[in-house]
This record gives C-alpha cells, sequence and structure tokens, in this order.
C-alpha cells in the first residue's frame, strides 16, 4: 500500500453514540488531485477493428442465446437466497387454476 494510496483511503473517524447501541462511522469525500489520475481509454472510431458491424451481431446473438438457458441462472439464484431450485420455476397451469379468486374474508 502506498503512502498516498493510504491517504485516501484511511481519512474516517469511528465514533459511538451516546446510548452506545450504535457505531457511527464518517467518511467524507476526498479529492485526488489532477496529477495522480488516469485518462480514461477511449477507442479510436476509424481505426477500431474491433466494433465492427458483424462483431457487435455477434456479441448480441451470443448475449441473447445465454439468455435462453435458464439451468445456471436457476442454480446461481438457488445458490443465492438459500432455496431449493423449484422456487424459481414457473407456477403449471394446475396450480393457477385451483388458486381461488375470491377466498373468504376475515372477520
Amino acid at each position: 500500500c502506498s503512502t498516498l494510496h493510504c491517504n485516501y483511503l484511511c481519512t474516517f473517524e469511528l465514533a459511538l453514540t451516546s446510548d452506545g447501541r450504535t457505531i457511527v462511522c464518517y467518511h467524507p469525500s476526498v479529492d485526488i488531485p489532477y496529477e495522480h489520475t488516469k485518462p480514461i481509454p477511449r477507442p479510436d472510431p476509424v481505426h477500431n477493428n474491433e466494433e465492427t458491424h458483424d462483431h457487435m451481431l455477434k456479441t448480441r446473438l451470443a448475449e441473447k442465446s445465454e439468455n435462453l438457458e435458464q439451468g445456471p441462472m436457476i442454480e446461481q439464484l438457488s445458490k443465492m437466497f438459500f432455496t431449493t431450485k423449484h422456487r424459481w420455476y414457473p407456477r403449471g397451469q394446475y396450480h393457477i387454476r385451483r388458486k381461488k379468486l375470491n377466498p373468504p374474508k376475515d372477520r
């Protein structure tokens, strides 16, 4: 960790509220000098071979084909929310049609 980098990250203060039940962290925004920044790389639109029409179409088609597969997405969701895989599949017609549309009101 360079000293300059640590100085930007370490400008915060911790405190405890008067009742002692909450920890408060104060971290003000820090102005970074222009000398310590890097320019954003911007590709030249004339000589950039990656952004051709064929490349754009191929990437969009690849994105659409990835979205059609539900297997990995359902696995990720079930691991993320600690549920079974059945939670993320749509309900079948049998269950939807058996649902009571007008349940009785509570007293």
